[in-house]
């Protein structure tokens, strides 16, 4: 089944909370994670100048 980019996107967004680094000086936010029944997708935010993340871009995972 291939998803939709706005599904990823909405999915990367509620997940993203639990991911943000530590470090305030992190501008970069990477992470997977796989939807139902088996796709896996890597995800990339970037933090704007006003300090908030933004979705930048997703791509498959093939294992």
């Amino acid at each position: 089944m291939k998803h939709s980019e706005s599904h990823i996107q909405m999915v990367a967004d509620t997940l993203m909370p639990g991911f943000i680094p530590h470090d305030p000086k992190e501008t970069t936010l990477i992470f997977h994670f796989t939807l139902p029944p088996d796709e896996s997708y890597k995800v990339e935010y970037l933090k704007s100048a006003k300090n908030v993340w933004e979705f930048s871009k997703s791509e498959k995972v093939v294992r």
